[in-house]
């Protein structure tokens, strides 16, 4: 990666977000003298690619790992293999797999021509504020919107979260984008095939690094070509992640419902009932203002959301049981 060159006494290490923090954690491990950090920066079939101090390759990770692990994660490696994973002060998981580590923006790229599917987008808020991370959607292909303004808004006042409008053709939005990704920090792109995700990074490169394919001529929409996902260093010093297209990724929990639907709770506190379903309760606040669409979409990623971590501790105290009653590994 040749943009994670050593600036003056930092080194590649710290154009990666490394800091006393990340090495507090090292230090901690048995053996650390000998131990490399590194930041895993895509991961192919069992091998991680590791960037760090004189290091730039792949590696296999130990079977003995807890866990995978995943773009944007630091970890310890000792000249073969990667020994550790550090803990991660971020994580983007949906059901069963972890999609980025220590991540600091979640930006949801959504192209006009898919008819914006605010139930769809949701759901991608959701899992960003799950983990605790900001999200933004990005309205890509704005030449393809009669009226870029009215949708964006549109957008903004259902899901709540800030909008930019951008084409990466036309250049429209891209200095807005570039506004809210700072030097060593780490912003993950998310969204459906085709809506633009790698067009936009290889904007923001300056150059052709992500394969993109043009547009089906027969209705204008994109086609996958991320196959993989990848960590990248802009010019400024940001760290972006592309990562495949996710048609409706399933959540890992329910903890980040609460805050997308942010408005909906807000008003639930003029209920008449603490408990209010927002159904045929008496006195519901919510009921009228919010749209039977938007209410159910969060009772659905609220069920989802509480399956999924029921599933997740039931695997996590010993394994699911096999017909036989036996445990399966």
């Amino acid at each position: 990666m040749d943009s994670m060159s050593p600036t003056g006494d930092c080194g590649v290490l710290f154009d990666l977000g490394w800091d006393e923090r990340w090495a507090a954690e090292l230090s901690r491990l048995r053996g650390s003298a000998e131990l490399v950090p590194a930041r895993v920066t895509a991961v192919h079939r069992g091998r991680v690619h590791l960037v760090g101090e004189e290091l730039d390759e792949p590696a296999p990770a130990a079977g003995s790992l807890d866990g995978a692990p995943a773009v944007g994660d630091w970890v310890a490696f000792d000249g073969r293999r990667v020994v550790e994973i550090l803990p991660r002060r971020t994580e983007l998981a949906r059901e069963n797999a972890i999609l980025a580590a220590n991540v600091d923006l979640g930006m949801v790229v959504v192209s006009f021509h898919e008819n914006l599917n605010v139930r769809r987008l949701e759901r991608f808020v959701a899992l960003i504020n799950a983990a605790g991370v900001e999200a933004v959607v990005v309205l890509s292909k704005e030449d393809l919107s009669a009226d870029p303004a009215a949708e964006s808004d549109r957008v903004r006042n259902e899901i709540g979260a800030e909008v930019i409008v951008v084409s990466a053709q036309s250049g429209w939005g891209i200095d807005a984008i570039r506004a809210r990704l700072r030097p060593r920090t780490t912003t993950v792109l998310m969204g459906m095939s085709g809506v633009g995700k790698s067009t936009l990074l290889n904007t923001l490169l300056g150059e052709a690094r992500q394969r993109t394919l043009p547009v089906r001529a027969r209705d204008g929409s994109g086609r996958h070509a991320t196959v993989h996902r990848e960590l990248f260093a802009l010019a400024g010093g940001a760290l972006v992640i592309d990562s495949p297209g996710v048609r409706l990724p399933a959540l890992a929990s329910a903890l980040g419902v609460a805050e997308t639907f942010a408005d909906v709770e807000l008003l639930g506190r003029g209920c008449r009932f603490a408990d209010c379903r927002h159904g045929n309760e008496p006195g519901c606040a919510v009921r009228g203002v919010v749209s039977d669409e938007r209410l159910g979409s969060m009772r659905k990623l609220e069920s989802e959301g509480r399956e999924a971590a029921k599933l997740a501790s039931r695997r996590r105290s010993g394994g699911s049981r096999g017909k036989d009653g036996g445990r399966r590994r």
